[in-house]
């Protein structure tokens, strides 16, 4: 009986031994198992795990609008990128076309006034010769008057020197009525030709006086069509001027939407997580002058849980 009782012990106590083994040694990898399925990690666990790298590309004007620098500790909200300079520049070139746009359409241009009507010549009078004709005829009337005595005169001297024993102071006295009777019919045509002269510089005063009528109506008539030009020159000059400040009004209002629009687009990047700046790449420039960059951002633990909780749901 000692030998079972002795056995019985030996195998309590060779079990007691196999149960603290199986629980206080672990199991090592290397031991042969049988094959289990690797669980993946979830988004959790990988951004709890490891760092999270957030990649950020910015546009600038130059490289000083760059707010941050390679190690740099940023946290959320923070500057990233600021075109302050371009930005200032703009709206100085904002304010400066507005500026002209406004002078541009306050600007006065004023229409050219009508032209004013040309006084019209003034109408010659009626013409009157009877005056001057009468007088024509009166000498006339005189001459033949005076050429009648004169032939009568002469009649009676040549019948008087026929006369025998006539007294010669008959026949003188009778010579010297026809001498007299020669000097008034000399008169009077010189009266008649005064008198004619008179008529013919009536007529010819006349005639010069509707020949200057005639030029000055033709210089009035030139003068109309003169005005009527300018006038015409004048208002399609105004209508050229409204055009041009209506193209100018035009491009100005282009310029100034393009400028508007530019500094509508210069946002200020910031930081959407906090974190290190790991590195900043500069990638190339564009044609219109701006530089772009990339920046690497090592997000900080505490965004890193923050941001994978919501991936879980």
């Amino acid at each position: 009986m000692e030998w079972l009782s002795n056995l019985i012990s030996y195998g309590l106590a060779a079990a007691g031994v196999v149960f603290v083994s199986t629980n206080s040694i672990p199991v090592s990898d290397n031991l042969p198992t049988s094959p289990e399925p690797i669980s993946q990690p979830t988004q959790t666990d990988t951004a709890t795990t490891s760092p999270r790298r957030l990649t950020v590309t910015v546009k600038v004007a130059e490289p000083t609008d760059l707010k941050i620098a390679e190690g740099q500790e940023i946290k959320q909200g923070d500057i990233i990128s600021d075109r302050a300079t371009e930005k200032t520049r703009l709206t100085s070139q904002q304010k400066q076309l507005q500026l002209s746009l406004d002078r541009l359409k306050s600007a006065s241009i004023t229409p050219p006034a009508s032209p004013a009507p040309v006084p019209p010549v003034m109408a010659l009078p009626p013409v009157s010769y009877l005056e001057h004709s009468a007088a024509v005829e009166k000498t006339k009337s005189a001459i033949a008057s005076i050429s009648s005595e004169l032939d009568l005169k002469k009649q009676e001297i040549d019948y008087l020197s026929k006369v025998p024993n006539l007294d010669p102071i008959i026949l003188e006295h009778e010579r010297t009525k026809l001498t007299e009777l020669k000097q008034k019919h000399t008169a009077a045509v010189r009266d008649y030709q005064l008198a004619m002269g008179k008529l013919q510089t009536a007529k010819d005063n006349r005639k010069y006086q509707e020949y200057q009528a005639s030029v000055s109506e033709a210089q009035r008539i030139e003068q109309m069509n003169q005005s009527r030009l300018n006038y015409q020159r004048q208002l399609a000059e105004y209508e050229q001027r409204l055009a041009d400040r209506e193209f100018q009004v035009t491009q100005l209002q282009e310029k100034l939407n393009n400028v508007e629009n530019q500094i509508a687009s210069l946002s200020v990047v910031k930081a959407p997580y906090s974190g290190t700046v790991r590195r900043i790449k500069w990638i190339g420039q564009a044609p219109d002058g701006s530089l772009s960059a990339e920046i690497t951002l090592m997000v900080s633990d505490s965004d890193r849980v923050s941001t994978a909780m919501p991936d879980e749901q």
